[in-house]
This record gives C-alpha cells, sequence and structure tokens, in this order.
C-alpha cells in the first residue's frame, strides 16, 4: 500500500462506463446530477469539468472524457480508499453500503474490497506516519471537505488471495463460488476434466 486518499473522487472504470453508466444516461438527462456525476477532460482531480451534452456524452463513449463521482458520503468508495497500485485497479475502501456486510455472500463489487471500519484501517495504517495521523485527525479528514492524498512513507505490503476452497485447522473443507471463473481456466490450463 502506497497511499491513502480521504474523500476520494471515484473514477469509474471504461467498463462500468460502457455497460453501465452509458444506458443511464442517454436515458435519463438528470442522472448525471442525480448521481454527482462529472464529466472532466484530463486524468488529474484538478482536471476540467465539462458542461453535459450529447457531445460530451460520446466524447465520454469514445474515450476522450472521463466520468467521476464527487467525493462525499454517497461516493462509491466511501469516504476514504487505500492504494496499493497494481494491474487490476483493485484497492480497498469504504463504502455508503454498510447493510452489505450484513449479507452472506460478499461479492457486490465489480472487483475492490469494502472495507467494514475504514477508520481503524486508516488508523492502523497511519500510526507510523509523519503529520500526526491520530484516529480524531483521520476522522475529521475523512470527514472534511476537500481532497487529501497521503503518500506513505512506510508502504505496507498487501497479499490478496483468491480461493475456491479452504482447508481448515479443525479437518473440514469449505468450498465457495468461483465468481471469477478461475478454476474452469486453471482446469484448462492443467488439462483437466471440468469438475462436476
Amino acid at each position: 500500500m502506497r497511499y491513502v486518499v480521504f474523500r476520494p473522487y471515484w473514477d469509474i472504470p471504461p467498463s462500468i462506463l460502457r455497460n453501465e453508466m452509458l444506458p443511464k444516461i442517454r436515458a435519463n438527462p438528470g442522472y448525471l446530477s442525480a448521481q454527482r456525476l462529472q464529466i472532466v477532460n484530463g486524468q488529474g482531480d484538478n482536471s476540467p469539468v465539462v458542461p453535459p451534452s450529447p457531445a460530451a456524452i460520446e466524447g465520454l463513449a469514445a474515450g476522450n472524457l472521463r466520468l467521476r463521482q464527487m467525493p462525499g458520503e454517497d461516493n462509491a468508495l466511501g469516504l476514504v480508499k487505500f492504494m496499493f497500485p497494481n494491474t487490476y485497479n483493485v484497492y480497498l475502501h469504504s463504502t455508503p453500503a454498510h447493510r452489505l456486510f450484513k449479507e452472506s455472500v460478499r461479492a457486490f463489487s465489480h472487483g475492490c474490497i469494502r472495507v467494514s471500519d475504514p477508520l481503524a484501517l486508516a488508523t492502523y495504517v497511519m500510526r507510523d506516519e509523519p503529520g500526526g495521523w491520530t484516529r480524531e485527525k483521520i476522522d475529521a479528514t475523512m470527514n472534511g471537505d476537500k481532497t487529501v492524498r497521503v503518500n506513505l512513507e512506510h508502504p505496507i505490503r498487501v497479499l490478496i488471495l483468491y480461493g475456491t476452497a479452504l482447508a481448515t485447522e479443525a479437518g473440514p473443507i469449505l468450498f465457495f463460488d468461483d465468481l471469477y471463473g478461475l478454476d474452469k481456466k486453471l482446469e484448462r490450463q492443467l488439462g483437466l476434466a471440468p469438475a462436476k
């Protein structure tokens, strides 16, 4: 983990833009404002906002413009994201959808990982960082009014495992749904017959 962003923008990934957002934007002119979405020209947080228009929407579709959700409690990423740059663009983030933590099946995201107690995680991650990042300062920054990026002087190694079977210390083996279809891919690569 290399940096933490408080009150992040959510940059809508191209696949979500193409498959989910563009149809809604085209069908409902008020969708952008209702979801607090902005069309921007450029990659940075300070990129200029482009007023919605048919040309701007076509610019989004062509990949020439970018769609983002403004920071705030209703932002899909919640009030903080924990970044460990990787080729999959996966990271940890808080969420406005706290009710989802009560569900037994938790695969509601497009691949990123929701954090149930982001304040506790941020407090742990930033415990040795310069700048006096106390729990109170972190909470105030999360609930402040501007986006703040903090580069970690002490990066943290992150290991994410994906498994569909888990041998427990007590003996039983637990099996889980293969949400990403990786078991079938592995079966093909090993030349195995599909499991039934």
